[in-house]
């Protein structure tokens, strides 16, 4: 059933292609603007006509309706339709992918493209690191390989996870002193301009790399991967390491999956499906091998059985607890009065408390005011502290600001530096290092006791407590993100959620958000 279309940018949208239309089918117009409206803030590409009955495109004969390569705002062809910008970016990406099936084998035997997908645990940083160090001893020189990621945080992961996975496979000394040290944003790597919409580098200006690694590929929106494809140059190598069956991007586009599943780079893309960080006992593990399979029955044995003590499940919905919040933080709040900066980002990622939405009383912006009240009772006082602050209150940036280097996705910590004046913590990009930046010269941000599903990609934490609200019909709520959030655990996750409402996230799953795979058929 096609939804409600009433967002006002809709309606303006809709509104301003009408004036401009010169067309006599006002009434298709504006049903086809709107519908495009809606698919593309909702994070789809090409929208599909047969979601719009009733509405033949081809018959508008309007000025603002176009044929592709047409320059109009509303492009359709006989299946689909686009807003120009999305239409052009997906015939920039398909170019620069057929561009690279063709360039053949390189260092190492690396293709020009190469993607690996794979959930926790399966093997994706091992196998990076195996062929950086394969390709380091053909002679690439380690600054020629550049890491990024599409946030602050997971590209510090990226680099955590390289240098364990480095002392694990005990390579070469020689070899193990010249992996790459540092991991940027994708948006540092590129080069941002502030204020628009391109980057330093791109096709004409490309990036000095030989090999380019891009962890949490599935959080890349189509406007960011477009633009990567072409600042890396057609001779160089660019790596993706994604998990396909996670969320999309935030922003429009899920490219990372289709790109897995296009038959054209069946020989660019490897599948890792082992995971050898879960055991055949272990719950979380098996939830979501249950969820990747649309097992219902298996999940719903998994959440009830006692022989996944790491599982456990509340089918009420309403078993939110304080003393479950006391439990998990017991280590964040001693390392916090103990005044440990790097014990106390350790054990904030005991727990972490997720949920599909940013408004009402069971999302982001209803449960980080009410655990706000829980851990306060917990912590230390600070005298000079003023609302919203105190001490151990752990937020996240929600916009980006280059000068003082913070992007959207940064945690940081209030904790008092060595005068005793409170400050907010935030990881560098040297492991173990931090530094402290004034409360009032943040960006944008918010309380991060609870965070929204979307926002943990890229992260990982001890313990999960999922809340899954019993919303109907929500397009929010399907497997993707269900996975998504139960792969965030490492060791434990208490789901808050009927049946009905698993049930329906099981069944509930993303179409394609583009027509990407259509356009790779002919190489």
């Amino acid at each position: 059933m096609t939804p409600a279309l009433t967002h006002p940018l809709d309606e303006q949208l809709a509104a301003l292609l009408q004036r401009l239309g010169g067309t006599a089918d006002v009434a298709g117009l504006r049903a086809l603007v709107k519908y495009v409206s809606e698919r593309t803030r909702n994070g789809v590409i090409a929208a599909p006509l047969a979601g719009l009955p009733g509405v033949d495109p081809a018959a508008l004969q309007a000025d603002v309706v176009g044929e592709p390569g047409d320059y109009k705002p509303i492009i359709v062809n006989a299946t689909h339709a686009w807003l120009y910008r999305y239409w052009q970016y997906e015939e920039r990406l398909a170019t620069q992918v057929r561009q690279r099936l063709t360039q053949g084998e390189g260092v190492a035997g690396i293709p020009a493209l190469w993607i690996i997908s794979g959930g926790p645990g399966t093997g994706k940083t091992t196998t990076v690191t195996r062929l950086m160090a394969d390709l380091l001893a053909q002679g690439v020189r380690s600054e020629r390989i550049l890491l990024a990621a599409p946030t602050g945080k997971a590209a510090m992961r990226m680099l955590e996870s390289i240098r364990d996975t480095r002392e694990r496979l005990q390579l070469p000394v020689e070899i193990a002193e010249q992996l790459p040290t540092q991991a940027r944003t994708l948006h540092r790597l590129l080069g941002y301009i502030p204020n628009r919409v391109g980057f330093r580098h791109h096709a004409q200006h490309p990036l000095p790399a030989d090999v380019v690694i891009v962890d949490e590929a599935s959080m890349i929106d189509i406007s960011l991967m477009t633009h990567l494809f072409e600042a890396v140059s057609p001779s160089a190598r660019l790596i993706l390491l994604g998990d396909k069956d996670q969320l999309a991007s935030v922003e429009t586009g899920s490219i990372f999956r289709d790109l897995c599943e296009a038959p054209a780079l069946q020989a660019h893309r490897q599948v890792l499906q082992r995971s050898y960080r879960f055991s055949e006992s272990d719950g979380v593990g098996q939830l979501a091998q249950a969820i990747r399979a649309a097992d219902e029955t298996r999940l719903l044995v998994v959440l009830a059985a006692e022989e996944f003590p790491s599982v456990s499940w509340d089918e009420s919905g309403e078993g939110l607890q304080a003393q479950w919040l006391q439990d998990g933080w017991q280590a964040y709040v001693s390392a916090v009065q103990a005044g440990d900066v790097t014990a106390v980002f350790q054990a904030f990622n005991d727990l972490r408390i997720l949920t599909p939405l940013r408004q009402g009383r069971l999302g982001v912006e209803g449960l980080n005011p009410w655990v706000d009240n829980v851990m306060q009772r917990l912590l230390p006082t600070h005298a000079g502290a003023l609302r919203p602050w105190y001490v151990g209150r752990p937020v996240m940036v929600t916009q980006n600001d280059y000068r003082q280097e913070l992007f959207n996705g940064d945690i940081g910590i209030a904790l008092p530096d060595a005068q005793g004046v409170l400050r907010v913590w935030f990881p560098t990009e040297q492991a173990g290092e931090f530094r402290a930046v004034a409360p009032i010269r943040l960006p944008a941000h918010e309380t991060a006791w609870a965070m929204t599903i979307h926002k943990s990609q890229g992260s990982e934490f001890t313990r999960v407590l999922l809340l899954l609200p019993d919303v109907e019909d929500s397009p929010l709520l399907g497997r993707e993100l269900l996975y998504t959030a139960v792969t965030r655990a490492k060791q434990g996750i208490h789901v808050i959620a009927s049946r009905a409402t698993l049930q329906r996230a099981l069944q509930q799953v993303m179409p394609p958000a583009s027509c990407l795979q259509e356009k790779l058929t002919v190489v």
